[in-house]
């Protein structure tokens, strides 16, 4: 009996600890900051029917786009911002839109946001205005002319396209097995030029060319150089001019970029280090 008493007095010590045990996890956890989850992304269609009187930004920027809609048949937005995309095609849309006598109607978002003010509004009031009018899928329609007439300029008049602007299965290839480019950005070259390999600071230079039709290269530039040991001039132009010179003679072979199954000339640059 005294043994089943001693067993019964630990398990109720053991219950109590844990009773403790709880009621500080609880008091503890009462006083963690709450979690609050951020607002829903804004519905412009229906914000823009009845903004905020105190929204000066929304209200002039609705204000625009009506007095545009009045001038002209239609508007298509550019939205510049940073980290917007930029298409291709820019200056072909400009070319669609003259002939449908729109207008191209700009909209530039900063970076900076005051609070209560929306940035936005101009592009979302002309939207709805232009879907009521053309439909739905009126900036698809502008947007896929202003491409056809791109693959032509690319495929009769041999314009030049970024490399940025491709497909990945679309990139050109460097074709000379002995050539390393790594992530289609960087390359290293050879030098007896006095190199400290050893030296923590950073030597390249940036050299731009076209990509042509049949994977030669041409107009070569150095577009950029960074030596932060200082700039000896003469160093600085027997390292531009080494890279030039193996890059003609290396690099000169490529398998040609295509934008759409067409090829294209491809403006493309490499960032060559030395070694």
């Amino acid at each position: 009996m005294k043994k089943h008493f001693i067993i019964y007095f630990i398990i109720s010590l053991l219950v109590l600890s844990c009773k403790k045990t709880s009621n500080s996890e609880t008091v503890n956890n009462s006083n963690l900051p709450k979690i609050h989850k951020p607002p829903p992304p804004l519905d412009y269609s229906k914000y823009i029917l009845n903004p905020r009187k105190t929204d000066s930004l929304c209200l002039y920027e609705i204000e625009r786009a009506k007095n545009d809609l009045k001038k002209y048949p239609g508007v298509y937005v550019q939205t510049i911002c940073f980290g917007c995309d930029f298409t291709p095609y820019e200056e072909e849309i400009k070319e669609v839109l003259k002939k449908r006598q729109f207008k191209l109607g700009i909209e530039d978002i900063g970076c900076v946001r005051y609070e209560g003010q929306t940035p936005g509004c101009y592009r979302a009031y002309i939207d709805l205005k232009m879907k009521e009018k053309y439909g739905k899928n009126y900036k698809t329609e502008i947007e896929n002319d202003a491409q056809n007439i791109l693959i032509k300029n690319i495929s009769l008049n041999n314009k030049v396209i970024s490399i940025y602007d491709l497909d990945d299965n679309e990139i050109p290839k460097i074709l000379n097995q002995n050539v390393f480019i790594e992530g289609n950005t960087n390359t290293t070259i050879k030098t007896d030029l006095p190199i400290n390999r050893k030296s923590s600071h950073y030597l390249f230079i940036d050299i731009g060319f076209i990509i042509e039709k049949n994977g030669s290269i041409s107009n070569l530039s150095a577009s950029n150089w960074v030596n932060e040991n200082g700039v000896n001039e003469k160093f600085k132009n027997d390292l531009i001019n080494l890279a030039l010179k193996t890059l003609k003679k290396d690099y000169n072979n490529w398998k040609p970029g295509t934008y759409k199954g067409n090829k294209a000339r491809i403006q493309n640059s490499l960032r060559i280090s030395f070694e």
